[in-house]
């Protein structure tokens, strides 16, 4: 490295936690988060509001919580000019943009994230519930959160070994985790839901090499639906992680109270689909891509055994012929519409292994089967 390289280093790295304690300063816990930014060379501007400002505009502007924090300057000083908020400026040691020898204004877009509030219109969600976690010494629940994390980046590691690349984050339920992709995109909820399935066959082979009482027995739910993202605060600074929590996270807590011990639920949803104007997938259309894609898993090594396949289907109630959906009600007295979901691993000299419980395996399942209408869920 040149003298003249370290030296640039050196100034991009005191510029921004420049910036950093700028915005720590100006965030006041909390009180105020960064509704955008702009810059021009060496200054970057910010424009910081309530959040209940920022939310309270947000339905007539999106741009306030959806997508970048980073505007043009047209656009920042009518964002000021709405939240009737004073831009604060800054001069940094570094100019910002996309050429030659400048900082590209993601590094900055990055650090802005941890003071605002960001709104996802549609995102695949899996809840882990740990079955009669409340039951089990504080040792073994220890274990047994432990063993699910375990599980969870094993998957994101095999997923990212084959090309399918998966970033997992998670926030704790106290009994179990939320789990999604970081990355945004139908891809991305695709390979959220291999990631689910990957998760339970570990999880399961862990079970039957170890102690049960150390090793969880789950139920999941998977979904796809809207969120805020928001970063926790802790003492004076916010985490370095997000936390979510919207209709996706509402469904998935709804329909995963009324689940069996290893039942795998996955909500009726709508996706739309990247690239094409007008075009969604309901759920059982996104099973069907997810199936595709998990032939590009073939071979990979899973307890110890090359992966064969990796099935999914819905079940109907003593396992007859058609597709039904469940309607699960709540205490507030609304309705959410799941599917039973049944998965085949299949591995190299191994017998198949079976996640999920069969239709003719839910006995104490208090949740109302309907006949799956396909055109009827894509009109939703």
């Amino acid at each position: 490295m040149s003298e003249a390289d370290a030296v640039r280093q050196d100034a991009v790295k005191q510029g921004m936690r420049e910036i950093d304690f700028v915005l720590h300063s100006s965030w006041r816990l909390g009180k105020t988060i960064v509704a955008g930014w702009s810059h021009d060379g060496r200054r970057a501007s910010f424009c910081f509001s309530e959040p209940y400002m920022v939310l309270g505009s947000a339905e007539d502007l999106p741009r306030l919580v959806r997508g970048r924090r980073l505007m043009d300057a047209a656009v920042f000083a009518e964002t000021c000019k709405v939240l009737r908020a004073r831009p604060l400026t800054m001069d940094l040691p570094f100019t910002v943009g996309t050429g030659k020898g400048e900082v590209n204004p993601l590094l900055i877009e990055n650090l802005v994230k941890r003071y605002t509030i960001s709104a996802t219109e549609s995102r695949a969600v899996i809840l882990f519930d740990i079955v009669s976690f409340s039951k089990h010494t504080p040792l073994e629940q220890v274990a047994q959160l432990s063993s699910l994390e375990y599980s969870i980046n094993s998957a994101a590691k095999r997923l990212n070994q084959v090309g399918l690349r998966t970033e997992l984050a998670r926030s704790t339920v106290g009994d179990g985790f939320y789990v999604w992709n970081r990355g945004e995109g139908p891809d991305a909820d695709l390979r959220s839901w291999l990631a689910l399935l990957l998760i339970l066959a570990d999880n399961a082979l862990a079970r039957q090499k170890g102690n049960p009482k150390l090793v969880p027995t789950l139920r999941a739910a998977f979904s796809i639906g809207s969120h805020f993202s928001y970063h926790q605060v802790e003492g004076t600074t916010p985490r370095g992680f997000e936390y979510i929590v919207g209709e996706v996270t509402i469904t998935l807590a709804r329909i995963i109270a009324k689940a069996l011990p290893g039942q795998i639920l996955i909500g009726q949803f709508q996706r739309e689909l990247g690239g094409v104007a007008g075009t969604s997938i309901e759920t059982l259309g996104f099973l069907a891509r997810a199936e595709q894609v998990a032939g590009t898993l073939s071979g990979l090594e899973v307890g110890h055994a090359a992966l064969l396949g990796l099935r999914s289907i819905t079940t109907t109630p003593g396992d007859k012929a058609g597709i039904a959906v469940y309607r699960i009600g709540d205490k507030h007295g609304y309705t959410h519409q799941a599917f039973n979901a049944r998965v085949t691993v299949e591995r190299e000299n191994c017998d198949p292994l079976m996640l999920g419980r069969t239709g003719s395996d839910l006995a104490g399942f208090t949740a109302e089967p309907a006949a799956y209408d396909a055109k009827a869920a894509l009109k939703r």
